[in-house]
Parts: C-alpha cells; sequence; structure tokens
C-alpha cells in the first residue's frame, strides 16, 4: 500500500519545512520501520531517535498526526489519515535536527527533587539516589502533551511528579508544593492519555494534590 509520510524538518540555521515522502509499506509496518527505510533509501540526513523497537527505551517519541505517540509501537495503517502521515518533533523541547530533539529541560529537572531510596548495599541499608523513574521509560512524550509544560519552563513536569508522588518517607521538597509543583497543573490529564506505558502521571499528581492538603506529607527546604 502506498503512503505519503509528510515529515517536518529542522536544520541548524535554516527556516522549518516539510518533506513529502511516498512509500510502499503494509499498514502493519511500524512507523518507525517506515522512517528508517526513507532514511536508507531517500534521505540519509533525515535524523531521528530510535533504539529499541519494542517500546521499551522511549527514544522514538515524536507527534504523529498531531499526537504524541511511540513511532516503534505505531502501526502505519492505524494512524494514517487518507493515507498521509505528517510526523513532527516533540513539542515543548529545543530541535536538534528534524526529530530529533534535546530533552534536558525534563531531565534537568531530577536534580531540584534528587529522590533517593534505601536499597541492600554491601548487607547494610544506604540512601542511594534514584537514577530513573518507577516503570517511566523517559520517553518526554507527557511533557509534548501537557499544556502547562509547553508554556510554563519552570514547572517540574508530570513524569517527576509522578515519581515523587511514588516515594514513601511522608516528605516533600518545598519546590513540589509550589506554583512550579502540583499547583501548576491543570488537570488536562492528556499527560496520562498520551503515556505508552500506562504510568498515569496525571492521576499521581492529583495523589500528592490531596496528601498535601491533609498534611499527610512533610514540606522540607
Amino acid at each position: 500500500m502506498r503512503f505519503r509520510v509528510v515529515i517536518k524538518r529542522v536544520k541548524a540555521g535554516g527556516e522549518p519545512r516539510f518533506d513529502a515522502f511516498d512509500v510502499e509499506a503494509d499498514p502493519s509496518e511500524s512507523v518507525l520501520d517506515v522512517v528508517e527505510r526513507i532514511s536508507l533509501e531517500k534521505d540519509r540526513t533525515l535524523a531521528f531517535e530510535h533504539a529499541c523497537h519494542h517500546g521499551v527505551c522511549g527514544a522514538c517519541g515524536m507527534v504523529i498526526n498531531g499526537v504524541e505517540r511511540l513511532a516503534c509501537i505505531t502501526r502505519i495503517g492505524e494512524v494514517a489519515k487518507g493515507g498521509v502521515v505528517v510526523l513532527e518533533p516533540l513539542r515543548g523541547f529545543k530541535v536538534i535536527s528534524d526529530l530529533a530533539v534535546d530533552k534536558s529541560r525534563m531531565f534537568g529537572k531530577y536534580k531540584l527533587v534528587t529522590p533517593s531510596t534505601l536499597e541492600i548495599v554491601d548487607g547494610g541499608l544506604q540512601e542511594v539516589q534514584l537514577e530513573k523513574l518507577y516503570d517511566c521509560i523517559e520517553c518526554g512524550i507527557c511533557y509534548s502533551a501537557c499544556p502547562i509544560a509547553n508554556t510554563f519552563p519552570e514547572y517540574l513536569g508530570p513524569s517527576l511528579l509522578a515519581l515523587i508522588s511514588k516515594s514513601d518517607d511522608g516528605k516533600v521538597p518545598a519546590v513540589v508544593d509550589s506554583r512550579a509543583g502540583v499547583w501548576a497543573c491543570h488537570a488536562a490529564f492528556e499527560c496520562s492519555v498520551r503515556c505508552p506505558v500506562g504510568f498515569k502521571p496525571g492521576e499521581s499528581i492529583m495523589r500528592l494534590r490531596r496528601r498535601l492538603l491533609k498534611g499527610e506529607l512533610r514540606v522540607e527546604g
């Protein structure tokens, strides 16, 4: 089946543009498979990110026909409209090139909270810093889908607040109980709807709010 794949191109020093590629593909093929074919056969300068091809690493997040998705687990036949698929980089991030974005504005927020947990190390309990969010693949889709994260750079963001809500030590950093934290969320729940692994950050943020209002959490700092 023939599809027209329209890709937003952004190169250093140049104006954004849309390039169209006509490709033959089985409707069951993933969008990522088709993008890789375009890169190999039609335009070797096309920039995009990928790794696992199984929805685990979170690298291939992009906006597909207006909706944030992982390209590796999205079948092109299910999202094409009239045989056309439009691909754009995730919103709210600096574009490195084409579909590749710089997620440092998301990862940079982690150090504001520095969550930790207790683990057994060398036979004893030690406090260690968490390096990865529970059940989260850090794809950035929730940031892209969130109307607040897109317009309010100080906002901690859905995935980080969701991580904090899963901490059970009874305390949170002061920034969580601020206009940059849980109170910035407008409860649009786009983060939960778009999350490819069912992490549901929106519900976790609401849970944090309730616990703060009930005085169940100690605010520190």
